[in-house]
């Protein structure tokens, strides 16, 4: 029986519990009671596991909740963060919407449109189309740059437009898609006034010399070389510029004087070369004039005319000075196909007019370029002759004329070259162009000074002299002297026995420096020679202030001495200055007995000249001094 049952039986004082009369109907209501308390428990159970899962869930959607709330707070502050941003921007953002609203405007596109966000927001496509097409200066070209987008909506879009402010901006547009399916427009654009004036500065920096305004080197060689790649290239000539004795305006008035002579200079230039012809500054003292023509007399004619651009001097700081310029021409096509190969031509040619006087012109031809060609092949090998000191001395007797002994020697270089020997007359004047004499004065000098110490034992031969002819830079360098005398003493001979020959030119040169070395020369015994004297300046003066004690007659007034009465009275004056100064007079480029003779009868000193003995080398020298010893 259930519990609850007995214990409700009891309770009411029913006493037929035992009986067998109610005991069907008494385990009826028991199992009805054990129903109950399994319903009941069921019951329970149930409510106890629904509000479990109702309090899981109800936590579970605050959280969700929660998550919501962060997240939308995270939104709103990714919202205002890239609205600030936006507003931020110098550029100009306009988003639309499929409807042609206005969804988003920053600050630079509310400035841009002239309204507040508000107004701006008011606004639709066609109403900003309108206020944008009111401030352009090419409308017109607006509206076909944007026609993609009225015949796709998916069309990204970019172009620059002016307005009529004066203003260059650089736009862009994409369109919105989500899922591929339009929903809107983005419109960007920024100025680009600043950044344009910037890059066309760049450009001309790039482009233009600074100095002078004209073209620079990169862009007239950039503007030839388009001309070279163009379908059909017309033929024209370059023409290489450079100012003449430039340099002693930089030397005499400073590199600021300098700058304005050139831009006075330029200006020049700029008003004789007219379109389609073009002129551009190359640099230092140089210009480049591209001429589009192909008529040799039309090219000769404006030549003249640019060079007649300086005929009247230039006045810097209140000093004038006459400038003139070397002009070489090389052309297209039949100087070259490149740029380079043209312009290094005409640089061939200007270097000519520069060297046969300067203020002229030289049109490129083949012989030129032989010859630097010649020269390039001079310089390369000199300067291994000097590394490798293969320069060889040959000598040249000078005579007492009254005794016929020989009394000194003057020593000139030769150079063998792959077989043949090459004359000083080749490659001195390359060696002075180059900066390579000074080392090749050293090396005669070293051949001298052991010449000398190898004869010093001999009896024969340890009085003779040796002259040796030095160059005005040799003369002019600070430290010349102490090399000379450093030299000495690494040889054992008397210094006296060394004699240097300078031509008038090396002394004028730079006459205070040269007076000073002269006098060291001196105290070392040292004999000086003023060599062709009567071609350069012949000045009393300088003979009178310098050390000096040779005076050497050039060679053309010795020659014209038996035909030319003007020759003798030039030659007899020479000697009788001389003579009066104290100074001995050696005759150079004796070829004739006459010759000799005359001079004797003048009372000149020394002679020399293939008459008496051509220059020989050591070995026939020696049989020479020989057979002339004997001969006396």
């Amino acid at each position: 029986m259930h519990h609850l049952l007995a214990r409700l039986l009891k309770k009411s004082g029913f006493s037929g519990i035992e009986s067998a009369q109610y005991e069907h109907f008494i385990r009826l209501l028991s199992d009805a009671f054990v129903h109950a308390d399994e319903d009941r428990w069921m019951l329970e159970h149930s409510l106890n596991l629904t509000s479990k899962e109702l309090t899981e869930n109800n936590s579970q959607l605050r959280t969700k909740l929660a998550d919501i709330d962060k997240y939308q707070r995270s939104l709103e502050l990714s919202v205002t963060r890239q609205k600030a941003i936006l507003d931020a921007s110098p550029e100009v953002v306009v988003e639309f919407n499929i409807c042609g609203e206005i969804t988003h405007v920053n600050q630079s596109g509310c400035t841009f449109l002239g309204c507040d966000e508000h107004t701006a927001l008011t606004l639709d496509a066609t109403q900003v189309l309108h206020s944008i097409l009111s401030l352009l200066t090419a409308p017109d070209v607006f509206i076909e740059q944007i026609q993609a987008m009225f015949d796709s909506k998916e069309a990204k879009l970019t172009g620059n437009f002016e307005t009529i402010h004066g203003r260059y901006y650089e736009y862009y547009s994409v369109p919105e898609l989500i899922h591929g399916e339009y929903v809107g427009r983005v419109w960007c654009c920024r100025d680009i006034t600043d950044l344009k004036a910037q890059k066309a500065l760049l450009s001309k920096q790039a482009n233009c010399d600074s100095l002078t305004g004209l073209a620079n080197r990169f862009n007239i060689i950039a503007t030839v070389n388009r001309m070279l790649q163009s379908d059909v290239v017309k033929p024209f000539a370059l023409v290489l510029i450079d100012l003449d004795d430039f340099k002693k305006i930089n030397d005499s008035l400073g590199h600021l004087a300098g700058d304005d002579a050139l831009k006075i200079c330029a200006k020049r230039l700029e008003r004789r070369v007219q379109q389609p012809n073009r002129l551009a500054r190359l640099g230092g003292d140089e210009f480049l004039v591209v001429l589009m023509l192909d008529s040799l007399p039309a090219i000769r004619e404006q030549l003249e005319h640019i060079l007649n651009a300086f005929i009247d001097p230039i006045k810097i700081e209140g000093n004038c000075y006459q400038l003139s310029l070397s002009v070489g021409v090389a052309s297209y096509p039949a100087h070259g196909k490149e740029v380079s190969e043209i312009l290094g031509k005409a640089d061939i040619a200007m270097y000519q007019a520069k060297k046969q006087g300067k203020n002229q012109y030289k049109l490129f031809d083949s012989a030129l370029e032989q010859r630097v060609q010649k020269a390039i092949y001079i310089e390369e090998k000199l300067q291994q002759a000097i590394t490798l000191k293969q320069f060889e001395l040959y000598f040249q007797p000078k005579i007492n004329i009254g005794s016929g002994q020989v009394e000194s020697l003057e020593a000139l270089i030769r150079w063998p070259n792959n077989g043949r020997m090459i004359f000083p007359d080749e490659f001195i004047p390359i060696a002075e162009d180059k900066g390579l004499i000074g080392k090749i004065t050293e090396c005669v000098l070293e051949m001298a000074c052991d010449t000398l110490s190898q004869w010093h034992g001999l009896a024969h031969l340890k009085d003779l002299s040796i002259a040796i002819n030095i160059s005005g830079k040799d003369i002019s360098v600070d430290n010349f002297y102490e090399k000379l005398e450093r030299l000495l003493s690494r040889y054992k001979f008397n210094p006296s026995l060394l004699e240097l020959e300078l031509t008038e030119s090396a002394l004028i040169s730079n006459l205070s420096n040269v007076k000073a070395t002269l006098k060291q020369l001196k105290k070392l015994g040292i004999k000086v020679a003023i060599d062709d004297f009567g071609t350069g300046y012949s000045s009393l003066a300088y003979l009178q202030a310098l050390d000096i004690y040779y005076l050497k007659i050039d060679r053309q007034f010795v020659a014209a001495l038996l035909s030319e009465p003007k020759a003798e009275a030039i030659v007899q004056s020479i000697i009788d200055v001389g003579k009066n100064l104290g100074l001995c007079l050696i005759a150079e480029g004796v070829e004739q007995a006459e010759h000799l003779d005359k001079l004797q009868r003048m009372g000149c000193d020394q002679a020399q000249g293939y008459f008496i003995c051509r220059p020989l080398p050591s070995s026939e020298l020696l049989k020479f001094l020989s057979a002339a010893k004997q001969a006396v």
